[in-house]
């Protein structure tokens, strides 16, 4: 039979040992480096044109939150997806929806009048049905208005289509980089 003391011992190097193992963790990812995943870039070489019907673009609100409330996800399984992922059955789905998206998009114009650049990275959830559960900004751009800009055109293409019977799944969490540059 095991003593206290051997049991005490073992419990308390357990614990040290992952407790290093989380600090180091959060070094990695505090460090600034690349996300392991693919992104969704989008560039602007020129100044914005306007297009014929604005109406379409999306609009970037003031008081849209970058800590807006979430619906909680549909029980039922759940997948994360990168959108330019190019292989695996999301494929076509993630097209039509990069589209969509892209469709929409739009420099934001105090961002572009201010020459801000920056990289946003978007978290968003499609429920089974199309509809837009959350949106969470994973990594800022630095520019609150950039980020907001990434958000807004997450919002704008909603509702997206339904998720295909195929994918069995409640929920679609989809991440997205929006690469704001001026060339």
């Amino acid at each position: 039979m095991i003593s206290k003391k051997a049991l005490v011992r073992f419990v308390l190097a357990s614990c040290a040992f992952h407790a290093a193992v989380l600090a180091l963790a959060g070094l990695l990812i505090s460090s600034g480096s690349p996300l392991p995943f693919e992104t969704f870039t989008v560039r602007l070489a020129d100044a914005p044109a306007n297009a014929p019907d604005d109406s379409r673009k999306a609009v970037i609100k003031k008081d849209l939150s970058l800590d807006r409330p979430h619906r909680e996800p549909a029980p039922g399984p759940e997948e994360t997806v990168d959108l330019t992922s190019a292989s695996g059955k999301y494929r076509a789905y993630l097209r039509a929806l990069r589209q969509k998206i892209e469709a929409l998009w739009a420099y934001p114009p105090d961002a572009y009048s201010r020459s801000e650049t920056g990289t946003a990275v978007v978290r968003f959830s499609i429920q089974n049905d199309g509809s837009l559960a959350a949106t969470d900004i994973v990594s800022s751009s630095g520019s609150e208005s950039l980020d907001r800009g990434a958000l807004a055109v997450v919002q704008a293409a909603a509702p997206y289509a339904p998720l295909p019977d195929t994918f069995n799944l409640s929920t679609l969490h989809v991440v997205a980089k929006f690469e704001y540059e001026m060339d």
